[in-house]
C-alpha cells in the first residue's frame, strides 16, 4: 500500500513518526484526546502515535478486512487502546466488491466525540458523493472546535472533479479512481457546507507527487 517507497520498513516506519509530530502542533493533540483515523491501513499513523506517544485513544478503520486483522494481531493486542474496525465500503478502485455504498456511510462513532479525524490519501480516490457523505460524518463525529486532516489532490483553474487527469502525475493512471482531482472551490465549499472551516491549506505539502495538506476545524 502507499507506493514502492514504503515497502521498505525504515521508511514506512519514521513516515509514521513524522505523521504523529502533527498532531501536537497542528491538530491539538494532547493525553486523552481521542483520535479517528479513517483509510488507517497496516497502521502507519497508529504506529508513529505508538512510538510517539505511548498509548492513544485511538479508533482506525479501514475497507481493507487483511489489514485491520494485520493491525488487531500485531497492533490492538499489545495496545488495547489502538482499536481497529473492519467498515467494508465500496470504492471502485481498493475494494470492488465492497458491501456498503459510500453515500450511505456512517460510521461507528459517536456524535461529537472525536478530537481529531485523520484522513491520508482518501478523498484521493473518491467519488464526489462519497466526499460529501464523508464530510457530513465528519462533521457529525467532531466535538466543537475538534480538529481535522486530510490530504487530496485539489488545484485552482479545474473543472469541479477530473479521474485520472492526464499528465498531472508522474505514475500510469490505469485503473479507475487511481487520481481523483477536485477543484479547490468545489472542495472547501463542499467542507464547509458540513460546518468544516478551512484553517489552514498547504498546496502540495505531502511526500506525494501532486498531494496537498488541508487543516479543518469544526465550527
Amino acid at each position: 500500500m502507499c507506493g514502492d517507497a514504503f515497502r521498505t520498513n525504515s521508511f514506512f516506519f519514521l513516515s509514521g513518526v513524522l505523521e504523529a509530530t502533527k498532531f501536537p502542533q497542528r491538530l491539538g493533540y494532547t493525553q486523552g484526546s481521542r483520535v479517528v483515523d479513517i483509510g488507517s491501513g497496516l497502521g502507519r499513523v497508529a504506529t508513529g502515535l505508538l512510538a510517539e506517544f505511548g498509548d492513544v485513544h485511538y479508533l482506525g478503520i479501514d475497507a481493507n478486512e487483511d489489514f485491520v486483522c494485520w493491525c488487531k494481531d500485531n497492533i490492538e493486542s499489545r495496545h488495547p487502546s489502538f482499536r481497529f474496525v473492519h467498515l467494508d465500503m465500496a470504492n471502485e478502485l481498493y475494494n470492488p466488491a465492497g458491501a456498503l455504498d459510500g453515500s450511505e456511510l456512517r460510521l461507528p462513532v459517536d456524535d461529537d466525540s472525536a478530537d481529531i479525524v485523520y484522513l491520508w490519501g482518501v478523498f484521493s480516490n473518491m467519488v464526489p458523493a462519497h466526499v460529501e457523505a464523508y464530510a457530513g460524518e465528519i462533521a457529525r463525529i467532531l466535538r466543537p472546535q475538534g480538529r481535522c486532516f486530510l490530504t487530496a489532490f485539489v488545484e485552482d483553474g479545474v473543472p469541479d472533479v477530473t479521474f485520472n487527469p492526464t499528465d498531472y502525475v508522474p505514475y500510469a493512471c490505469n485503473e479507475p479512481l487511481t487520481v481523483v482531482r477536485y477543484s479547490r472551490p468545489w472542495l472547501f465549499s463542499t467542507l464547509q457546507r458540513h460546518g468544516l472551516q478551512v484553517a489552514d491549506f498547504r498546496h502540495h505539502g505531502t511526500m506525494f507527487p501532486m498531494h496537498s495538506e488541508i487543516y479543518l476545524a469544526k465550527a
